[in-house]
């Protein structure tokens, strides 16, 4: 059963990652399953590499130590997601952008309270920290002016070969050099990816964006350079096990001030996934320019407001039910 429930939760990781602008982190705190993740990516290791030469039984005992089943339950159900839901994501961003958006604006704000709960002294250090990091996720999410936005779905739209040169200014390279300094900025990127994509409310992809290496990389894919894509994968499994465990050890040690760094990452993410949005086309695809409040209210604005309410209603029932789920348990032990 348990396996099942962490299949779902996977599957809830992935299909956040392929809303733009939704981090899977932001899903992980609200799922209450932050800090196992942190901690079960954290175990692996050296200890890792000697148990899969050491016999059956370092296997199962490294398999237990590291919580193998909840990771790969969680990387199954993420997968099965983004192969399940990519194209009824897509479409119903093309056909209910503002619906779509409006109910991920009710999952993320009603999960507010999440860590919220987890801050156990508030203090002026604390509320620092929470407006620090929203408005790092602000201040990010407004680096990319709407006329920069628009080109870079133009390159985008070049790479995969759904519009002519003649309609982007700048050309675009068909491979990409694999020199050191190509070399060191991919596995830095590698790094600066995965990092942004265990935080809550920063999108990997996004931060890929702003560091010029996301169509870079679509070339890579498009062109199967795989010297480079290594390079990159090399740079964020480097990052995946050296963030999570500086983030474990600032959970450890500053608990209170790295939670409400969190929160504050979560409010700064609502901004980017606010759901009424100024638009171009590009190839046929719409493009978010920038938030706007709607001056006419009409079918589309009630629809989303309905999925955002529906979306809050969603955490809340999930959080009634892990509440009461928890207290047979408390009574067992009082007992």
């Amino acid at each position: 059963m348990q396996i099942i429930v962490n299949l779902l939760r996977g599957f809830a990781i992935g299909v956040a990652n392929i809303i733009p602008g939704v981090s899977g982190g932001t899903v992980a705190l609200m799922l209450g399953i932050y800090q196992r993740l942190l901690n079960a990516i954290g175990a692996l290791g050296s200890e890792t590499l000697k148990a899969l030469i050491s016999g059956k039984t370092a296997i199962i005992a490294e398999l237990k130590r590291t919580d193998a089943a909840f990771l790969i339950s969680l990387a199954v159900g993420a997968g099965a997601a983004i192969l399940a839901s990519a194209r009824l994501m897509s479409y119903l961003l093309e056909n209910f952008h503002d619906p779509t958006y409006g109910f991920f604006f009710g999952l993320v704000a009603a999960s507010l309270i999440v860590p919220w709960q987890l801050i156990k002294r508030l203090s002026m250090g604390n509320i620092a920290c929470c407006l620090l990091a929203a408005a790092l996720v602000i201040g990010l999410t407004l680096a990319m002016s709407g006329e920069d936005r628009l080109h870079a779905a133009q390159k985008k739209a070049l790479i995969k070969g759904n519009i002519t040169a003649d309609t982007v200014q700048h050309s675009v390279n068909k491979s990409i050099p694999t020199d050191p300094k190509n070399m060191l900025l991919f596995f830095a990127a590698g790094v600066v990816a995965i990092c942004a994509m265990i935080l809550p409310g920063i999108s990997g992809s996004f931060m890929l964006l702003l560091l010029g290496v996301y169509f870079d990389l679509l070339i890579c894919i498009n062109e199967r350079q795989l010297l480079m894509l290594a390079i990159f994968a090399t740079g964020a499994a480097t990052g995946l096990l050296v963030f999570t465990r500086f983030l474990n050890h600032l959970l450890q040690k500053h608990g209170d001030a790295t939670m409400s760094f969190m929160l504050g990452l979560v409010i700064g993410s609502l901004y980017a996934i606010w759901p009424f949005k100024s638009f171009g086309m590009v190839a046929g695809r719409r493009v978010d320019i920038a938030n706007i409040i709607p001056s006419t209210f009409s079918s589309n604005e009630g629809l989303t407001i309905l999925a955002c309410v529906v979306g809050m209603f969603i955490v809340i029932a999930f959080m009634e039910i892990e509440k009461r789920q928890k207290a047979p348990a408390r009574c067992s032990d009082t007992a």
